[in-house]
């Protein structure tokens, strides 16, 4: 289901990252920078070991170029990448958590990032991306938007944006507020839950809509 694959983004250790679906063994393994209206993609460089050092980023780097770092290292199961890329405080709430935000390697999944929308606050920015997972059974495709804040080792991700429930308006997941982020995945796990529970109660029906009584 949707909510769980994204919920393993941001997982508490043997929680949910196992919800998610297995990857397909097929498909191109891609990742991109895009313009606003037209979105391109590029390859990378084929997967290497472990790494155990993150990827250094200028600091001067854009909000898009550290959004761009930052997908990349999570297709790739890069850990030590991603934690060096979200804030001070949301790296320190996360851990007070025993929260992550990490998934398994995706080398099947492919991004598109698109150019950052600067916020009045001239230390805030917006990115908008699309990330896609192939699976056996088709592709799953989510519009995250990415919360970013600049700090002194440069700009950094605080948070993100995405829709938690099918035709329900994007709800905000803050790293830093680990405690309002579980909030939120158990209130989207309700609302999932909730229909399956009511037709479980519902009685039987015993005889087809419509069905003729036989008098005698």
């Amino acid at each position: 289901m949707r909510v769980f694959i994204i919920f393993a983004l941001v997982a508490a250790v043997a929680c949910l990252s196992g919800c998610t679906k297995p990857a397909s063994t097929t498909g191109p393994a891609a990742t991109g920078q895009a313009q606003t209206t037209q979105p391109s993609q590029q390859p990378t460089a084929p997967q290497t070991a472990q790494r155990t050092q993150p990827i250094a980023v200028p600091s001067n780097a854009t909000p898009d170029q550290v959004v761009t770092v930052f997908l990349n290292a999570m297709r790739s199961g890069d850990s030590p990448t991603t934690e060096s890329l979200l804030t001070g405080k949301a790296r320190e709430e996360l851990a007070k958590h025993s929260l992550s935000v990490d998934v398994q390697s995706a080398p099947n999944a492919t991004y598109q990032v698109h150019h950052a929308e600067m916020l009045q606050d001239a230390s805030g920015a917006h990115v908008r991306s699309v990330w896609t997972e192939k699976f056996n059974d088709g592709d799953e495709t989510y519009e995250i938007v990415w919360a970013l804040r600049h700090q002194q080792e440069g700009w950094r991700v605080a948070g993100m944006a995405m829709e938690l429930l099918p035709g329900q308006p994007m709800q905000f997941l803050n790293f830093e507020d680990p405690a309002d982020m579980l909030k939120k995945k158990e209130e989207a796990i309700a609302a999932i839950q909730a229909p399956a529970v009511q037709t479980a109660q519902q009685p039987q029906q015993l005889a087809a809509p419509g069905a003729r009584t036989i008098e005698r």
